[in-house]
């Protein structure tokens, strides 16, 4: 299939469509460019500021699954060009050693008070 083509199909989406494509697309983009250049790529968990504002966003919004968790903080790194579930459970992990939450063996997340 060609580039045309594919412009052309997607001009018939709807435009919720086009977004969930565009998401996928940056989402499969930036895989690959993980797979071709592990060096170069620059890992959340040594940014403590990115760290800093999921918690600050987290305990406003206080997802109680884990599940709903890491989607949350897919959400947040969204319009950044997604992260992988490598760095979400990395971030899940570092909010745990911080002692921002808890997760129960369920899959239950708790917050300290």
């Amino acid at each position: 299939m060609e580039y045309e083509e594919l412009v052309a199909l997607c001009g018939r989406l709807s435009y919720r469509d086009k977004f969930r494509l565009a998401q996928l697309l940056i989402q499969v983009a930036r895989k690959e460019e993980e797979r071709k250049n592990p060096d170069n790529r620059e890992f959340i968990q040594s940014n403590l500021d990115e760290i800093e504002y999921v918690a600050e966003r987290l305990l406003k919004s206080k997802p109680r699954k884990k599940a709903k968790l890491l989607n949350f903080i897919g959400a947040i790194f969204q319009f950044k060009g997604g992260i992988s579930d490598n760095d979400k459970e990395r971030i899940v992990t570092q909010l745990q050693s911080k002692k921002l939450l808890n997760i129960d063996k369920n899959g239950r997340v708790t917050y300290p008070d």
